[in-house]
C-alpha cells in the first residue's frame, strides 16, 4: 500500500475526514499518472496535507444579478447550509412531506425529498463544482450563478 493511501486511511479512522472525503481523494490518488509532478499537472501531491483536495469542493454557491439601473444583488450562500438543511429534511413527519412534494410539483419543481439521502447532497455539491449560468436579459440585467 502506497504511503499517500496509508495516510488517507489514517485520516480516515482518526475521523479526521469523512468516508466521502476519504473516497474523494482516494480516486484522486488512483487518476493520477506517476509522472504527474513533472508534466505540471495542477493535481496536488498528496505527500503531506490533503487539505488542497478537499477544498477543491465547492464550499459557497453564488448568485449575482446586476440590473439595468446600476442594482446589484450578490448573494453568496454556504453550501454547509445547503448540506444541514437537506439532512433536517428527515425530521419532517411522512404526511407533511407529501404535501411538500406535492406544492413543489404544483410549482414546476418535482423534487421528491422523501427519497434523498446524505450521499445525494456530496453527488450534487460535487456536480456543483464545475456549474456555472450566466444570463443576459432584455433589458441589460446580467445574472451568474456559479460555486467556488
Amino acid at each position: 500500500m502506497s504511503e499517500d493511501r496509508a495516510r488517507i486511511l489514517r485520516m480516515l479512522a482518526e475521523g479526521k475526514i469523512t468516508a466521502e472525503e476519504a473516497e474523494s481523494l482516494l480516486d484522486a490518488l488512483e487518476s493520477r499518472t506517476p509522472n504527474t509532478a513533472t508534466t505540471g499537472s495542477t493535481m496536488p501531491a498528496i505527500t503531506g496535507d490533503p487539505t488542497p483536495l478537499l477544498n477543491a469542493l465547492p464550499k459557497f454557491l453564488h448568485v449575482k444579478v446586476d440590473g439595468e439601473e446600476g442594482e446589484k444583488v450578490d448573494v453568496k450562500i454556504p453550501l454547509a447550509l445547503v448540506r444541514s438543511g437537506l439532512k433536517l429534511t428527515s425530521l419532517i413527519p411522512p404526511q407533511a412531506m407529501e404535501q411538500i412534494n406535492q406544492q413543489m410539483a404544483e410549482s414546476g419543481m418535482s423534487i421528491d425529498f422523501t427519497n434523498f439521502k446524505p450521499e445525494d447532497i456530496e453527488e450534487l455539491i460535487e456536480a456543483l463544482r464545475e456549474m456555472e449560468v450566466n444570463v443576459d436579459g432584455k433589458n441589460g440585467e446580467k445574472v451568474r450563478v456559479y460555486c467556488e
